[in-house]
């Protein structure tokens, strides 16, 4: 029998992601993954500002952009009949109000990116097995998990050979299809199915038509070959979504030469060298898990949620669940917090993916106006009309429902801005979440830390890059008492102060107001980089009090 402190069911991206951060913590971990490697087909493929901060803060950033598209590709959503046809409309994201402009580009160190998911999970191996503190057991099929109360067996098979893990916690990061969730009888709430997609991922050379004028996304829509287009490397590498009836067809429907003449038609160009990959069908869903825990075994990824991929938010949110649970289960296996601080990681993760699930089929419906949905035939249709009224008339709609879409693509505050804790929004009010676009940083206490520019031994660099796989308590130049408290009542736990003026330097001179720090003010930052505790906020909590709370309950 082996034993370790962590078994993770699953190394997708998630899954990958949990190892990592257990990692930075000094906890290793079992990987345990059926396949014999890195799925090449590629899936999810937008790498949201939020992800890109933690792959910042992983040293991954560098490798993931060098795979990304180039920026330029994900400033633009087109709409368009064939790849090679008249184009319908387009948003520009480069052209929205000079106010949001601004906003996103001093909201964070990164910016939002497309890299195909199969090179994001390539990088997170990579570093995984960099950094040495996982096993990974590909070829490994995950037969049971048993609760055995305070620690978990996992049953698996590899080849002939069965054997037992033994762990403290068990991760389940198994996917939206994975049976560890229903074995625990873990229900979901939610829409089971909005819809079914066809994934084509197929090799081409489309730079005729996206060299000079490229996008994250290329709607085709038309009476033969509707789908949409996604970039996945700016050069070669595309996949098609189209729809899908598992009542009447099977994937089987769809051999290599079929769909080569599905994207020739989309295309609208007969003799395209198309070079079929690999063809995948998808069940579209909205659903939350009712729970994310059960005794010693979480949920994480889609396992614990699964949304449409209107707005990019699936992999993005599991990221974010991994990062949040991975301290945590590090914090109790480390000793420097107690079990009861496991229980805020569904109080925490739970709610952002009820509100990115609804988020997500808000901007599902709303895409039917501009031609993407259940109605697509009948609006091609329209389009391809002989009377050239009728499809004046379907273009000048289209041309008018399109711009309306922008919130579905620019939705900075539904990546950045949630907050944790009961009610609590960025703005530090309580009551309903402000809109997906409307972000505005705020220092308040379960809020993500804002970002700003400082400069540390002569180079410039974010407030987010001060954090570390600990506790971090950034203070005012007058903050010394507070520092002093700090490293008395962290004695246990993993630590560190920054002074500003004294170990950074506020160069544009907008630092302390946005962390909402005065001259002898502070705020305490957890490992994921939320705000544990804001000497502003006047709760009346001491930093020991804070840190306590911070240990206990999260927040």
């Amino acid at each position: 029998m082996t034993d370790t402190p962590v078994v993770i069911v699953g190394a997708g991206p998630v899954g990958l992601a949990t190892a990592l951060v257990l990692g930075r913590h000094g906890v290793p971990s079992v990987v345990c993954e059926r396949y014999s490697g890195v799925n090449p087909h590629p899936r999810a493929h937008v790498v949201n500002t939020r992800s890109m901060e933690l792959l910042r803060s992983w040293g991954l950033t560098e490798a993931v952009l060098g795979d990304a598209v180039d920026p330029e590709w994900t400033l633009n959503i087109r709409w368009k009949q064939t790849l090679s046809g008249p184009e319908l409309g387009r948003i520009n994201l480069a052209e929205g109000p000079a106010e949001e402009l601004r906003r996103r580009v001093e909201a964070s160190p990164e910016m939002l990116t497309s890299c195909a998911q199969d090179r994001v999970q390539q990088h997170l191996l990579d570093a995984v097995l960099a950094q040495g503190m996982a096993t990974l057991r590909y070829d490994t099929t995950v037969l049971d998990v048993a609760d055995r109360g305070g620690s978990v067996e996992v049953s698996v098979e590899s080849g002939q050979r069965r054997e037992t893990i033994r762990g403290r916690y068990a991760v389940a990061a198994d996917g939206a299809t994975g049976v560890i969730r229903d074995g625990f009888g873990i229900g979901l709430e939610g829409s089971p199915v909005l819809g079914h997609q066809l994934n084509i991922y197929f090799h081409a050379d489309l730079s005729p038509w996206t060299s000079r004028d490229p996008a994250l996304l290329i709607w085709a829509i038309n009476t033969v070959s509707p789908g949409v287009f996604i970039g996945m490397d700016g050069d070669r590498r595309w996949t098609f979504q189209r729809s899908f009836d598992p009542a009447t067809e099977s994937p089987a429907d769809y051999p290599p030469e079929r769909c080569a003449q599905i994207i020739r038609d989309a295309v609208g160009v007969d003799e395209l060298d198309v070079r079929i990959r690999a063809v995948g069908p998808w069940t579209m869903a909205a659903r939350t898990a009712e729970r994310y825990r059960s005794g010693s075994v979480f949920l994480v990824g889609d396992a614990a949620h699964q949304f449409p991929p209107t707005g990019g938010l699936g992999m993005n949110t599991g990221l974010a669940d991994a990062d949040n649970l991975a301290w945590k289960l590090a914090a109790v296996i480390n000793g420097w917090a107690p079990e009861t601080l496991l229980d805020s990681y569904e109080g925490e993760r739970r709610p952002v993916a009820v509100d990115n699930a609804r988020h997500s089929v808000l901007n599902a419906l709303k895409m039917a106006d501009a031609g993407i949905g259940p109605d697509t035939g009948n609006i091609a249709a329209r389009l391809e009309s002989p009377d050239p009224a009728v499809a004046a008339e379907e273009r000048g709609r289209l041309a008018a429902a399109i711009p309306g879409q922008r919130p579905h693509f620019d939705a900075l505050n539904q990546e950045i801005g949630y907050v944790y804790g009961p009610g609590r929004r960025a703005d530090g009010a309580t009551g309903a979440p402000l809109s997906a676009t409307d972000f505005r940083p705020s220092a308040v206490r379960g809020a993500r830390l804002p970002h700003a520019w400082v400069v540390r031994d002569g180079v410039r660099v974010s407030t987010l890059d001060l954090l570390i796989p600990g506790f971090t308590l950034i203070t005012g130049p007058e903050g010394a008492a507070r520092a002093d408290t700090f490293a008395t009542v962290t004695e246990s736990v993993p630590s560190h102060t920054v002074v500003l003026g004294r170990d950074v330097i506020d160069d544009d001179g907008v630092c302390p107001a946005r962390l909402g720090i005065p001259a002898d003010g502070a705020v305490l930052v957890r490992p994921d980089g939320h705000i544990a505790w804001s000497s502003a906020e006047g709760t009346g909590s001491s930093l020991e009090a804070a840190l306590y709370e911070a240990l206990t309950a999260g927040y």
